[in-house]
C-alpha cells in the first residue's frame, strides 16, 4: 500500500514537472508571437511613414537646385492651369496670348529695382509698341525685363493675381516706389523769371529744361508759368493782341521774337564793328 502510494507521488511529480515545462515552452511561444507581431508592426508602420514620405515627395513639384532655391521639377506642368507649380502671377486669359510673329526678345538693361521704376517702364513700354498693342503679350514679357531683386518680387507674386498690364505696373510702383529719385514739381517754375537783358531763346531753353524734369506737367500749367515769368516786351505784348492758344503755338509764336531778336542783335554788332573800324581809321 506504502509503495502504491509513493509511486503515485511520483507520477504526480512527473506529471507537475511535464506541465511546469510545458508551461515554460508555451510561455516562450507567445513571448516570441508578440515579438513577432511587435516587428510586423513596426515594418507596417515604417513602411507606411516611408510611403507616405515618398508620396508627398512624388506630390511636390518643386526640386532643390545647386544654388539652394527651389526651381519647378522637369516634369512640372506648363500650361496655364493653377496649381503647385505655377512660377507666375498671371491669369490664364494672358498666359493663352500668343507672342507676336517677330518677336526676338527683350534686349535692353534689365531692371534690378535700385533706380528709377518711372523710367524702366517707359523705356519698356516704348520698346515693346515696336512690335505689339497687345495688353496680355505686355505682361507676359515684362518679367523678362527684370533681375535680381526686382525678379525675385516678380516670382513672389501670388498666382492669379495679374489679369492686365495695368494691374502689374500699379504693383511694380508701389514695390519701388523708394527707388524713385526725387522728382521736382509744378512749384519748381514759379521761382524761374526772364532776367534783365536775358535773350529770349536763353529763357525759354532754360524755362523747358526744368519744365522736362517735371513728371507728368500738365502743358496748360506749363503754359501758365511760361507766360508769367516773361518780361515785359514786344514778345509779351503780342501775345496779349494775340493769346497763344497752347503750348505748342506759344513757342511758335517765340521762335518768331527769337529770329528778331538774333537778328537785331546781329545788325547790332555789325554796326559796332563798322564804328569801330571807322574810328580807327580816323585815328590813323
Amino acid at each position: 500500500m506504502k509503495k502504491a502510494h509513493e509511486e503515485a507521488a511520483k507520477k504526480n511529480e512527473e506529471e507537475i514537472k511535464n506541465l511546469q515545462e510545458e508551461n515554460k515552452r508555451m510561455k516562450k511561444l507567445v513571448e516570441g508571437v508578440s515579438s513577432l507581431a511587435l516587428t510586423n508592426q513596426a515594418v507596417k508602420s515604417y513602411a507606411t511613414g516611408a510611403g507616405l514620405q515618398a508620396e508627398k515627395e512624388t506630390k511636390n513639384d518643386f526640386t532643390l537646385d545647386m544654388d539652394g532655391e527651389s526651381h519647378p521639377s522637369k516634369t512640372a506642368n506648363t500650361t496655364g492651369t493653377a496649381g503647385p507649380d505655377r512660377r507666375h502671377p498671371f491669369t490664364d486669359r494672358v498666359m493663352d496670348t500668343p507672342l507676336p510673329d517677330r518677336w526676338k526678345g527683350f534686349n535692353r538693361d534689365r531692371y534690378n529695382g535700385t533706380t528709377d521704376p518711372d523710367e524702366h517702364v517707359d523705356a519698356y513700354t516704348t520698346h515693346m509698341s515696336l512690335y505689339t498693342t497687345d495688353d496680355a503679350v505686355f505682361c507676359r514679357v515684362f518679367p523678362t525685363s527684370l533681375k535680381g531683386g526686382a525678379l525675385s518680387w516678380f516670382a513672389k507674386l501670388p498666382a492669379n493675381s495679374i489679369d492686365c498690364f495695368e494691374t502689374l505696373i500699379a504693383k511694380f510702383d508701389v514695390q519701388f516706389a523708394t527707388s524713385r529719385p526725387h522728382h521736382l514739381t509744378s512749384t519748381a517754375l514759379v521761382g524761374i523769371r526772364q532776367e534783365k537783358g536775358e535773350s529770349l531763346r536763353t529763357f525759354i531753353d532754360r524755362f523747358s529744361k526744368t519744365a522736362m524734369s517735371i513728371r507728368n506737367l500738365s502743358p496748360e500749367v506749363a503754359m501758365h508759368h511760361m507766360l508769367t515769368a516773361l518780361r515785359p516786351g514786344s514778345f509779351a505784348d503780342s501775345l496779349c493782341m494775340q493769346p497763344a492758344t497752347n503750348l505748342d503755338d506759344l513757342r511758335r509764336q517765340a521762335a518768331k521774337f527769337m529770329q528778331l531778336e538774333e537778328l537785331r542783335e546781329f545788325r547790332n554788332n555789325a554796326r559796332a564793328e563798322a564804328s569801330g573800324e571807322k574810328k580807327e581809321d580816323r585815328e590813323r
